[in-house]
């Protein structure tokens, strides 16, 4: 299982990818798949099966963790949001110790964001 093989990663990253150790290479598949599967994105049993922009997201997903740009902090998550119509006011309130999403991050959030499961809940009535 794993969204991109060794090949495929040597192939789009060049250089980026040949200067790392084999652990190194290991260690970047492994974790590119873990973030795409932390963003409930449905596993493949093929390579070959994957979305072109899954593939991509793993690219820029080891790119990114190379850069250490990923796996750096936590989301910027929002506490509260003020909206006003009268002589425009917008005001937002973020959680203590959050922090912004890089653009690397968002990037790889946008590109995987229509092969994620969405989580659901259904209610069931007895009848």
């Amino acid at each position: 299982m794993g969204f991109i093989t060794e090949q495929e990663a040597e192939q789009a990253l060049g250089d980026t990818w040949t200067s790392q150790t084999e652990s190194d290479k290991a260690r970047l598949l492994s974790q590119s798949e873990a973030y795409l599967l932390a963003r409930n994105v449905k596993p493949y049993d093929e390579p070959d099966d994957v979305p072109e922009a899954l593939k991509l997201a793993s690219y820029e997903i080891i790119k990114g963790i190379i850069n250490k740009q990923l796996y750096q902090g936590q989301v910027q998550e929002l506490k509260a949001k003020t909206v006003k119509g009268g002589s425009v006011e917008v005001s937002k309130t973020y959680q203590d110790g959050s922090i912004e999403v890089n653009a690397t991050e968002q990037y790889i959030l946008d590109l995987i964001k229509p092969y994620s499961k969405r989580s659901s809940i259904i209610y069931l009535k007895r009848m």
